[in-house]
């Protein structure tokens, strides 16, 4: 008894569309994405202070080699 309604459940979700889990996937992927972005954005912000330091070193380095 108990099968026979699952399978009619299972067989009206399926119709009406309820049953269709491609969008919860997409989902994911897309918190996936934003904590990922919001990761690399993070480390950008930690480091960009040392980043700018470097490209000035390089920068006087290569000043003082040409003059």
């Amino acid at each position: 008894m108990w099968s026979r309604t699952a399978v009619i459940t299972n067989s009206l979700l399926r119709r009406s569309g309820l049953a269709d889990q491609s969008g919860a996937t997409a989902m994911e992927y897309a918190l996936i994405g934003t904590g990922i972005g919001v990761a690399i954005i993070a480390a950008l912000f930690s480091i960009g202070d040392e980043i700018v330091r470097l490209f000035e070193l390089v920068q006087t380095t290569l000043d003082g080699a040409t003059n």
